[in-house]
């Protein structure tokens, strides 16, 4: 399996695809949607979350009260 810093890299390549070269595009007849740039941007929103919680490290609690 790929790393999230790879799975990110290919994430941002195809959103620059999709917005340089069209989202469809048609190829001997029949038209060809490439990915869905709202999808591709969920995605890379995602991966960076992880990457960053991935750079701190360890478990992170919220709202609890010390004893």
């Amino acid at each position: 399996m790929k790393s999230l810093e790879e799975q990110l890299t290919e994430v941002q390549q195809a959103i620059s695809d999709v917005l340089n070269n069209a989202q469809e595009a048609s190829y001997n007849g029949q038209r060809v949607k490439k990915a869905d740039l709202a999808i591709l941007e969920q995605r890379e929103k995602r991966l960076l979350v992880q990457i960053k919680r991935k750079k701190r490290g360890g478990i992170r609690i919220r709202g609890v009260t010390p004893s």
